[in-house]
């Protein structure tokens, strides 16, 4: 088993060494990979994003797209700044100015030591995204900006099958600096092939962010993803995530508290029908004293959906004082539906406060029972029911205009499957 598992592995690597890009970091992070051999993706934490159709494709970078729809044109046109990625290219004419805010092209920024930062917990998915990168943006919001608006990184995809996607991106936030960031990947209904994303965040003292990502990736389309926020002292992150609609979506985001006196909140609503695997996944280490924590994960399994969830709190020896809350919540709307949940904690650390929950079901009997005693018909109460608990998630957006058309989207998903 070892040897099939290990020539898998091999013949997986062999389709996808073309991607890899020339610069000394990004073959350094592919020779990480090769390193690591067939453990990078076995195990546990691969038990249910099987990878096993990489062994029969032929992969080559996406070729773009010039042209655009006028929907997606006008998609977030008057609600702030953008910065538009057709198929992993930056397209500056679509794109905004944003006064006061530093914008590097990738071949700039690549070779900035500020930008370049080693990923939290290294993994084939970070490790694969940075070797085969080709385009993105460093954005450096400098110390006492508030950026005014919300800027929205949009990404349209366009892709064939066997094609990638590779985007890399770096958020620098200087001391006291705030904004507001929506990472959008949408894409069209006949796309195909992988899109690989990273967006890798430095907080620094005392500045607030708020990060918003939504994938509504086609339904034959993969998106492999894993996001990074260190922090400095004082700061105020949230980030909330929506899976939305693929074939196969795996998103992790490890955050690094380097620093007292951090207030953190991670939220995300994963949403898997048909034959969609969606797997999330956070890591939260608390490295330093009196950090505050907050997480809220739902999944909402419909159809032959499968959802998983998987978080660790890690607190290290002398975060003391650490308060830190993990909840995962699932809802099973079909008998062919899965939910995999695994919260988890590690606690090296004395007078701290940590707890993690999961709860899995089905809709609760009695909720429906006490809204059809007030002639509400059983399917409508059993849609409010759903809305409400998937709505909690999207209430955790600060932004009126995103928070709306998360609504929308996900109350088309969930009246499109009605088997309750």
């Amino acid at each position: 088993m070892a040897g099939s598992l290990q020539n898998n592995f091999d013949h997986a690597l062999m389709r996808l060494q073309p991607l890899v890009q020339n610069s000394i970091w990004q073959r350094g992070c592919w020779n990480n990979i090769i390193l690591r051999g067939s453990s990078a993706m076995t195990g546990e934490d691969w038990k249910y994003t099987s990878l096993a159709a990489f062994n029969d494709v032929d992969f080559t970078s996406v070729k773009p797209v010039t042209m655009l729809s006028t929907s997606n044109l006008a998609l977030w046109k008057d609600d702030g700044y953008r910065l538009i990625f057709i198929d992993g290219k930056f397209s500056s004419d679509l794109s905004d100015v944003i006064m006061g805010v530093d914008i590097q092209g990738f071949d700039q920024w690549l070779k900035s030591d500020y930008a370049i930062k080693d990923a939290i917990r290294p993994e084939f998915i970070s490790e694969l995204t940075d070797a085969t990168a080709k385009d993105g943006l460093c954005i450096r919001i400098a110390a006492k900006v508030n950026v005014d608006k919300p800027i929205y990184l949009i990404h349209f995809s366009h892709s064939k099958a066997g094609e990638v996607t590779s985007i890399r991106h770096h958020l620098q936030l200087e001391t006291l600096a705030s904004c507001q960031l929506v990472e959008h990947h949408i894409s069209s209904a006949d796309a195909q092939g992988v899109t690989l994303s990273r967006l890798s965040s430095s907080v620094a003292d005392g500045a607030r962010f708020e990060h918003i990502k939504l994938i509504e990736a086609a339904s034959e389309q993969y998106h492999l993803a894993h996001n990074d926020i260190k922090t400095g002292r004082d700061v105020n992150v949230s980030s909330s995530t929506f899976l939305l609609s693929g074939q196969l979506i795996r998103h992790q985001l490890s955050t690094e508290l380097g620093d007292a006196g951090c207030d953190v909140s991670f939220n995300s609503l994963v949403l898997p029908t048909s034959k969609e695997c969606f797997d999330s996944r956070t890591f939260l280490h608390h490295r330093a004293p009196h950090c505050h924590s907050q997480q809220l994960h739902k999944i909402v399994g419909l159809g032959e959906g499968i959802g998983v969830f998987d978080g660790m709190i890690y607190v290290n020896q002398g975060a003391i004082k650490t308060d830190g809350q993990m909840d995962n919540h699932n809802l099973l709307l079909s008998k062919t539906s899965q939910v995999n949940s695994r919260p988890k904690l590690e606690i090296y650390a004395d007078d701290v406060k940590c707890s993690h929950g999961a709860t899995t079901g089905k809709i609760d009997s009695e909720q429906v029972f006490y809204l059809q005693a007030r002639g509400i018909p059983k399917p409508l109460a059993e849609q409010m029911i759903t809305k409400a608990f998937a709505a909690q998630v999207c209430e955790k957006v600060t932004l009126a205009n995103v928070r709306q058309y998360l609504l929308r989207q996900v109350t088309q998903k969930l009246e499109g499957e009605n088997d309750y």
